[in-house]
């Protein structure tokens, strides 16, 4: 498993460039040096909040998923994109669900128990171990004006770091409230396609169980290229 953070440029200066956004502030322990060149792309894609908005929010994200808390709802977001000979489709699925008052409450009670957002991002923890190979989750927070962007590589590897063993308590405690991985075997089990990617993260083929199903599938990708190409 390999998180692929890149670096861009054109988007990082329209949100945190030389004339910010008079709608929010960037604390000052965030990193908008690891801003994804396609986070914002996707969120949008995705029709989650922007920071520049006027609604509070909390999210959480790694290559897997999206889970968001706000006064507009309580959400966890799986997506992936199609993969066909060796290269992405421009098609996309994406599943939402709703996560209950209860659980909402819950997550609230541990990021605030645990004093999440007072964490900043690993660049300014001396401690906090880097590679190549792992996972790197995306806490955002909006409050008021004021919006953090931080991020995390790998927390479970992170054997000496007490702000890396408290991001990645909450995260698996994150996940047993929301029921993570219940949902992503169901939101994998309705995956139409025979090869997707995580974000880049980690390519899958779908074994082929029925070769006439494969066909059709594969008559319908050549019209809808032929169409793309007119």
């Amino acid at each position: 498993m390999k998180a692929i953070i890149l670096v861009f440029c054109l988007a990082t200066l329209k949100l945190f460039g030389q004339e910010p956004s008079p709608n929010y502030k960037l604390t000052k322990d965030s990193d908008t040096i690891f801003w994804s060149r396609y986070h914002l792309p996707e969120i949008e894609k995705l029709h989650l909040i922007l920071p520049d908005g006027n609604t509070d929010f909390f999210r959480i994200s790694s290559s897997y998923y999206y889970l968001e808390l706000s006064p507009l709802s309580n959400k966890i977001t799986f997506y992936v994109h199609e993969i066909r000979d060796n290269k992405q489709t421009g098609e996309d699925f994406i599943k939402s669900f709703d996560l209950s008052h209860e659980q909402a409450s819950r997550l609230e009670f541990l990021m605030d128990s645990l004093k999440i957002n007072s964490i900043p991002s690993d660049k300014y923890i001396s401690d906090w171990s880097k590679g190549l190979d792992g996972i790197t989750y995306i806490i955002e927070n909006k409050k008021g004006n004021i919006y953090s962007f931080k991020n995390y590589w790998t927390p479970s590897a992170q054997k000496n770091s007490a702000a890396g063993k408290t991001i990645y308590f909450f995260t698996n405690q994150m996940n047993k409230i929301t029921g993570y991985l219940n949902k992503r075997k169901l939101f994998e089990s309705q995956i139409p396609f025979y090869g997707w990617t995580y974000n880049g993260s980690m390519v899958i083929t779908k074994v082929i169980s029925n070769t006439r199903e494969y066909r059709k599938y594969k008559r319908i990708k050549k019209k809808q290229a032929k169409k793309d190409e007119q």
